[in-house]
């Protein structure tokens, strides 16, 4: 009967009259879990203030990814962590419960320095050698001054040359964040900055922190660079919805 009807409205209703309603990704910043002072605007996908903020999907399927854009310069955290992260903290990677890139250049977790990304090298050199095989040393993690005011602010001051041309995150650039549960990697504008962070543990979800003016927007699909082979955006599970 449908393809009856079908056939018989071709060339009758015209094409315009048709109209495909995309299903809004369920995904986003997640209000429950966030910092006394982030905001959270743009249906979920921003965030500035002071704090932290995590997504309100865990990275349960086997690879997943998703990028950040860093819309506005100041002090900020990237990468993933726990629900028992504590979220009124303006740098991620402070605690055992979160792994982070910062914008001051350092990849924490704990507390401690597990990457400290080099402009010269366009790629991480690893304070340390527990994170980064074939490393020869193995001289632990570094702890690290993390007060928000310690970092500096970007992009540096007389700098003009975009992420992509310096190896350094810079206002207007674009963070890929890649999970699969053996690796956390990091991009930037769709490079591999070589900063693979190994032991993450617990139930991980993506978390943004934000301070000192910094402003992140989310990507959860229709990314700016893509996803490596075999990753995929966030998927939800069926008993999450």
């Amino acid at each position: 009967m449908f393809c009856c009807l079908k056939s018989c409205l071709n060339g009758v209703l015209p094409a315009q009259s048709v109209h495909i309603t995309k299903t809004a990704n369920p995904v986003q910043l997640d209000s429950s879990h966030m910092g006394h002072e982030v905001v959270i605007i743009k249906n979920g996908l921003r965030a500035c203030g002071t704090g932290g903020v995590l997504a309100n999907a865990p990275l349960v399927q086997s690879k997943s990814y998703f990028e950040v854009k860093l819309q506005q310069s100041g002090h900020w955290s990237i990468g993933l962590a726990t629900q028992q992260t504590d979220l009124n903290q303006s740098v991620g990677g402070k605690d055992r419960e979160s792994w982070c890139l910062n914008s001051n250049h350092l990849v924490l977790h704990g507390g401690d320095v597990i990457y400290r990304l080099d402009a010269s090298k366009s790629a991480g050199v690893p304070n340390g050698g527990q994170n980064s095989p074939g490393h020869s040393a193995t001289l632990g993690t570094v702890p690290v001054d993390l007060a928000p005011v310690s970092a500096p602010a970007f992009p540096p001051p007389g700098g003009s040359a975009s992420g992509a041309d310096s190896g350094l995150p810079q206002e207007g650039d674009t963070i890929g964040v890649a999970y699969d549960h053996v690796e956390l990697n990091f991009y930037l504008n769709g490079k591999n900055l070589n900063v693979p962070v190994l032991n993450v543990r617990g139930t991980v979800h993506p978390c943004l922190f934000v301070d000192d003016g910094a402003i992140l927007d989310i990507v959860l699909d229709n990314f700016a660079y893509g996803p490596p082979p075999g990753f995929e955006r966030i998927l939800v599970e069926q008993s999450l919805l």
